[in-house]
């Protein structure tokens, strides 16, 4: 049975007692007694899109990283491109909307790097010979790491219910091919009413399976390998892919995403908090400031990434008195994920609760 530690928020704490209830359950983490200093210490976060506010601040962040700076001065902070495209599908741009959100070498004392490269195609293939997939792709900064901190803000989800540890791990984690490899079966389309002609995807396809055709890009249906490159490489969005995954798969190839992580990073080196704070009905990655769904309800800490997301879970049904994720989403079932991870060994459902006071 995992052990899992609660520490209880409610809306409108000053921030002091959140900063200081936020290191007592980082304390607990064994790895903090493993790091030297001179290994690579990863803070894995979602710096939200531009214009929401929901996600994990800045100031939290610094204090953690003060915390992980006494054991080595090699301490970083990370997440990785969108397959969508938008102000955080390039770390140009992401980093920007990093900086604007507080995440700067200067505000938080530690470097912001975009794990998966420039434009997304940095990742390390991680063999796990799953159910669905028998390798994975993992952003390369991310599995290069020596320790790894995923800190996770628990919201509701259009297409898994809800999103915490598990999500931020398997999609979270993954490069932009990582990305679409669990988000769709269907090979990118272009639309010639978007198309300029310009030839970029033709540079980076790796199947020679575009071509120009009376100054519009075609797509070689029987050469597309479905690697997505072209739909990083089209600045102006001419090419797209169909989100055609079913929910159940899109669930369990998360959850096998999530396991390439721990597999190459090995579970004695992570460590995972999830905030149950400003919980919105939707992810970080919309663009606006939705409202909360619910109270604040605090903070929970794992070395088990299953055992932290099901007490979670369980800690919002039980505090709200009904499912407020199948409220806002009746059509899913956020329940695969949990069950399938510790199905494929990821984690266990079973966990002892200590409150920290």
């Amino acid at each position: 049975m995992s052990r899992v530690y609660y520490v209880k928020l409610k809306r409108g704490e000053e921030r002091s007692s959140v900063i200081k209830k936020t290191i007592k359950t980082l304390e607990k983490a064994p790895f903090l007694d493993l790091i030297k200093d001179t290994d690579l210490v990863g803070i894995k976060i979602h710096f939200g899109e531009k214009g929401n506010k929901g996600h994990i601040q800045a100031d939290i962040v610094r204090h953690i990283a003060d915390l992980l700076k006494k054991k080595s001065q090699r301490v970083f902070v990370t997440d990785t491109n969108t397959l969508y495209i938008g102000c955080r599908s390039n770390s140009v741009d992401h980093i920007k909307i990093a900086a604007r959100h507080g995440f700067s070498l200067e505000n938080i004392g530690i470097p912001v790097i975009i794990a998966d490269g420039l434009t997304g195609r940095n990742f390390k293939a991680v063999g796990i010979d799953g159910g669905h997939l028998k390798s994975v792709k993992i952003a390369s900064d991310i599995a290069h790491s020596d320790f790894f901190l995923c800190l996770s803000h628990m919201t509701g989800h259009m297409q898994t219910g809800f999103g915490a540890t598990i999500k931020n791990l398997g999609m979270g984690c993954a490069s932009r091919a990582g990305k679409l490899e669990q988000h769709s079966n269907v090979l990118p389309e272009v639309s010639p009413a978007k198309c300029i002609g310009c030839g970029i995807c033709l540079k980076w396809c790796p199947a020679d399976a575009i071509l120009l055709e009376g100054h519009k890009a075609i797509i070689i249906k029987n050469k597309c390998i479905g690697c997505g490159e072209c739909t990083v490489a089209c600045k102006i969005g001419a090419i797209e892919t169909k989100w055609s995954e079913s929910i159940k798969v899109l669930q369990e190839k998360m959850a096998e995403y999530a396991l390439g992580v721990v597999k190459t990073l090995t579970p004695e080196k992570m460590y995972y908090l999830n905030f149950l704070t400003h919980i919105t009905k939707d992810c970080d990655c919309m663009a606006k400031d939705e409202p909360p769904i619910c109270e604040d309800l605090g903070i929970m800490a794992s070395t088990d990434p299953v055992a932290v997301d099901q007490a979670s879970v369980d800690m919002l049904l039980k505090i709200n008195g009904n499912d407020i994720f199948k409220k806002g989403y009746p059509d899913i079932d956020w329940s695969i994920q949990l069950k399938y991870a510790e199905s494929i060994g990821l984690g266990s459902t079973n966990y002892e609760l200590e409150t920290l006071t």
